[in-house]
């Protein structure tokens, strides 16, 4: 059976398709069971982040919160709109484009909103929509049809490189069950990653809780300066004028379901240079227990303090800059009891000036519509729980099911992998011929000698590969013609025969056949009698040791009859003194005489 042995191109196509079926998983739209939405910009609401023509994806989250850029449902509008949230209220969200001035007029539910940005391809939307355009698919559909022709009819390259080895072909059925139980490893092992990192189980009813800060200040204005003798929040504030600043914060928390909800709070004062690092922290007031799902604090802050710590820094520190950040922080954190289970949070909003070493303002947020009000929402976890299950192909696989198909999946499919890898190595082992078949299986072609049309010129290679490279160079077939033990591999083209030659002999050597000898015609009957010539006769080992004892010859000359027949008086022959040998002739029969004692019976040998 013609066998395949992978090589290091087809390993990395291999690696390449997982790597591709890898990404389509990832990057699955959620139209197929993913949990990617791809949305096309159109429009200048998020500049200069995002503008007209980028490609967005979204990916589904159980939470959002301020300042994560969503796609949503506008329901009045009956489209898609791509802006970022500000607040929530009530259970609905606050969205807002990054370059527009106002807030959206609808607020979207939890529900409504397909998913938070992942990440974008700026201009890549207008490729996708120039090329959704009928007229300019069917160019595109044409130009890639036409690339796919000129590939098929292209004649091959004569001057290839020679030092590039042939490409391996599947030729059989193990190497292919070996790469596909490969690969069905891969994708299991793929599979059982991402099952067993996600949670078995998960509650059947998440409870949402969200919390709330919202603070303002005030301080003593100066008639003529301010409208009202009272400086009120989102006005600056002038150290010249006023130097206690007056900080009130709210706190609330709503949730259902969320019971003997209990804390602690504190708020305090920062004074930074975001571009040097330096901070300088004043506490406003201690930290405070509460009790409930709300409070309320009040704190003072002197501002002329602030001012004269600033001008400390910059003359002692050689610190010069023209705006400082200052930062009310209020640092909240609370533990909540949800059917029969411990919430624990926390929630530090902030409320941002600038000071100029003239005056404190707010600082402008985009991605914050209020900056006077914060809110962040939460997630708690239900005390009844069900498996936890994975959507697929719009079907909804539980994560226990997952992880048993993917752990026994992986298991079979590396036995197999390993099976079928022991049978490729025990076939390649046997010998030198079942290698070749192994690499070179599918090039092969097996003819008879009769079949074989010999040619001219032949040329003995060095090695199976270079024939190799012969074949596919011209294009053309490796043939096996078996003579006994040898094997030959041919390549015929222009009228040269490339050979190479290996045998299945004990020594493993490669060797030439012998030349075959010519046929044999036997020679016409004769009535004549032939002329006697004497020819070696090979003797048997254990005539030697007769041939050291002394024998005794007869020779007689004719043999008329066996009644009358004239007898000749024995006639010594003179031999070698070390050995003595009689010789006795009887009518073309030749025996051995020997001592009595040491009589060997021999068989006759005719002449």
């Amino acid at each position: 059976m013609p066998l395949a042995i992978p090589r290091p191109a087809t390993l990395v196509s291999i690696f390449l398709s997982f790597l591709a079926i890898i990404l389509v998983i990832v990057f699955a739209p959620i139209q197929v069971g993913g949990v990617v939405t791809y949305a096309i910009v159109d429009g200048n609401s998020m500049e200069p982040d995002f503008s007209r023509g980028d490609l967005v994806l979204v990916r589904t989250k159980p939470i959002y919160g301020v300042g994560d850029a969503v796609v949503y449902r506008n329901a009045e509008m009956g489209s898609f709109v791509f802006h970022r949230i500000v607040d929530t209220e009530l259970g609905r969200y606050l969205l807002k484009g990054d370059n527009n001035s106002w807030l959206d007029s609808y607020l979207p539910v939890q529900e409504e909103i397909v998913g938070k940005l992942w990440f974008h391809i700026p201009k890549l939307g207008k490729v996708i929509e120039w090329a959704r355009h009928p007229l300019n698919m069917s160019l595109l559909v044409g130009f890639l049809g036409g690339v796919l022709m000129f590939d098929m009819f292209k004649k091959p390259s004569s001057h290839k490189n020679e030092k590039n080895a042939p490409p391996i072909r599947f030729g059989g059925t193990p190497e292919m069950t070996l790469y596909i139980s490969g690969i069905f490893a891969l994708l299991f092992l793929a599979a059982g990653i991402y099952a067993f990192t996600r949670p078995l189980y998960q509650p059947i009813e998440n409870i949402p809780y969200q919390q709330e800060g919202y603070f303002y200040y005030s301080a003593t204005g100066t008639p003529g300066v301010y409208d009202t003798d009272m400086v009120r929040s989102g006005e600056p504030v002038f150290p010249k004028l006023t130097c206690f600043l007056n900080i009130g914060y709210t706190y609330a928390i709503t949730g259902d379901r969320l019971q003997a909800i209990n804390g602690t709070h504190k708020m305090s004062a920062r004074i930074m240079d975001e571009q040097s690092g330096w901070v300088r922290t004043i506490p406003l007031n201690a930290e405070t227990s509460f009790n409930g799902n709300s409070y309320f604090t009040l704190a003072a802050l002197d501002l002329c303090q602030v001012e004269s710590l600033v001008n400390l820094v910059e003359q002692q520190a050689g610190l010069n800059q023209i705006t400082y950040t200052m930062e009310i922080v209020a640092d909240t954190a609370f533990t909540a009891d949800v059917n029969g289970t411990q919430l624990t949070d926390a929630f530090s909003p902030s409320l941002v000036f600038r000071y100029d070493k003239i005056h404190f303002y707010l600082a402008a947020n985009k991605s914050q519509g209020d900056p006077m009000r914060s809110s962040q929402p939460g997630l708690a976890r239900g005390t009844e729980s069900t498996f936890n299950a994975i959507s697929l192909l719009g079907f909804a696989l539980p994560i226990w099911i997952a992880r048993f198909v993917a752990l026994l999946g992986f298991v079979f499919s590396t036995l197999g992998f390993a099976y079928f890898g022991l049978k490729i190595y025990q076939t390649a082992a046997q010998s030198q011929d079942a290698l070749i078949r192994l690499k070179y299986g599918s090039m092969l072609m097996d003819v008879y000698e009769q079949d074989f049309a010999p040619s001219a010129t032949t040329i003995d290679v060095a090695a199976m590969d270079d024939l190799a490279r012969l074949a596919e160079r011209h294009g053309t077939m490796i043939l096996h013609m078996q003579r006994a033990f040898l094997h030959y591999y041919l390549v015929q083209s222009s009228g040269a025969t490339y050979r190479y030659v290996i045998t299945t002999g004990r020594k493993g050597a490669p060797q030439t056949e012998p030349p075959a000898q010519p046929p044999i015609t036997p020679a016409p009957p004769t009535t004549e009698q032939p002329e006697f010539s004497p020819m070696p006769i090979p003797l048997p080992p254990q005539w030697e040791t007769l041939l050291q004892q002394p024998v005794r010859q007869e020779i007689e000359a004719t043999q008329p009859s066996p009644i009358d027949k004239p007898r000749r008086e024995p006639v010594e022959v003179p031999r070698p003194p070390s050995v003595e040998v009689e010789y006795v002739i009887r009518s073309g029969a030749i025996e051995f005489v020997t001592e009595p004692g040491d009589t060997t019976v021999l068989r006759k040998i005719k002449l």
